[in-house]
């Protein structure tokens, strides 16, 4: 006999992942594993679960023996079969069950010889007014710094040495990381760096040390060239009966059709639109410059299907929100658009090596679109939110291949020229 009390649990976890704007498939997987473990109880004649009855159920369905509920995990499958697990034992016990929250506790990665001045630092950064996302990526970077000391034997701050830097950076280099990547590193170590040398805990400014960051010169590399076909199989890949599917089907959209930058897209906000005169108007954060663009049908009811019946209650103000517990607006950290590559992969769209292919690329398609529709360049200019036509020319001019073939030279004219000569 089924028992209730489970079944009533089982309901209410799945009422919270709806209220949580969780998508069809994540819940249809918490649905099959609450029923699974349902059947589960009846086999063993309970009526109510214990933690020891999770457990089980856990290695019965993955073939991994957890020593707790929230025991951490790589094994994909007992995180599958642990999670609804977490949500049914927080409805039978009474309380609402927590959607979003973090499964296991939060590790705290750095030494713990070196937290104070951790945690000094990052006080420091607060102080000078960083942003959170600022703060974080300068705390990743110490953090993994004060990792490499503890692994070179490194007992105090005042022991480190200008060879325990180059060490560290070494090992970084030999990972292969982007540009970027090592850029942000080199950024939030340096910071680190200086202010433990102004602090007095080491005697040497090392962050002069560290090597100067070389990024790609302009024109090396180049976007993908999207095409018209490519960004509607993208947008034909986008599940838009799910929550977050509704929020990407109108970021890829904003982006691809108006070429909104995507420090725009996490800093908009409902009253930039004006649904009378079909315009978005905002002040660009890249710029400072105000932009006001036409808002076309489909991107406009691409925006209010997202507010009207994807979004979930969030206190702030952007448009565009994290579906995850507490549902905050994208920090600078984090990618409003890293979905974008899952979506074209699932298209069968193959990105040539050494092209970037993230939401920016797209603004080059715009581009590439207006330019080979005869638009004149200051319009192009005007839509993309350029400061000066120097940089539309610098950066798209060259991706419109079509007009760039109609200006090359034919080959037998220039060898008959020179032959009169």
């Amino acid at each position: 006999m089924q028992s209730t009390v489970v079944l009533d649990a089982s309901v209410r976890v799945i009422v919270g992942l709806k209220a949580a704007a969780r998508s069809g498939a994540t819940i249809k997987r918490h649905e099959a594993e609450l029923g699974a473990f349902v059947g589960f109880l009846e086999a063993r004649g309970r009526a109510v679960p214990t933690e020891v009855d999770c457990l089980d159920f856990i290695a019965e369905r993955s073939g991994c023996r957890l020593a707790g509920l929230r025991d951490r995990t790589s094994c994909r499958r007992a995180q599958l079969a642990r999670r609804p697990l977490i949500l049914l034992m927080e409805a039978l016990a009474g309380g609402v069950p927590t959607v979003g929250q973090a499964t296991t506790p939060p590790v705290d990665r750095c030494p713990a010889r070196f937290r104070t001045a951790r945690d000094e630092y990052l006080g420091a950064c607060r102080r000078r007014g960083n942003a959170e996302a600022t703060v974080v990526t300068k705390q990743r970077a110490a953090e993994q710094f004060l990792v490499y000391l503890e692994e070179v034997g490194r007992e105090t701050i005042e022991e480190v040495q200008a060879r325990d830097l180059a060490g560290f950076w070494a090992r970084r280099q030999r990972r292969g990381y982007a540009p970027k990547t090592t850029g942000l590193l080199r950024m939030g170590l340096a910071d680190f760096l200086r202010h433990l040398h102004e602090v007095g805990q080491i005697r040497e400014d090392l962050a002069g040390r560290l090597p100067p960051q070389r990024y790609p010169r302009r024109g090396q590399s180049a976007p993908h060239p999207w095409t018209a076909d490519e960004v509607r199989l993208v947008l034909g890949e986008i599940d838009r009966q799910s929550a977050i599917g509704k929020r990407d089907y109108a970021i890829v959209l904003l982006t691809a059709r108006l070429g909104v930058r995507v420090g725009d897209l996490r800093r908009l906000e409902l009253g930039w639109f004006d649904w009378r005169a079909k315009t978005l108007a905002f002040t660009q954060q890249k710029t400072g410059l105000p932009l006001t663009l036409p808002l076309p049908g489909d991107v406009g009811w691409a925006v209010i299907d997202y507010v009207r019946h994807g979004r979930p209650e969030a206190a702030c103000r952007q448009v565009f929100v994290k579906h995850r517990y507490p549902f905050t607006a994208f920090g600078s950290s984090c990618s409003a658009g890293c979905r974008l590559n899952d979506y074209a992969r699932r298209a069968g769209i193959v990105f040539q090596a050494g092209r970037s292919h993230g939401l920016h690329s797209l603004r080059g398609a715009l581009a590439v679109a207006m330019l080979q529709a005869d638009t004149p360049p200051p319009v192009v200019t005007a839509v993309l939110g350029h400061a000066a036509g120097t940089t539309t020319a610098a950066h798209y001019l060259r991706l419109d291949t079509e007009h760039l073939r109609r200006c090359a030279l034919d080959v037998e004219d220039v060898l008959h020229a020179g032959a009169r000569s």
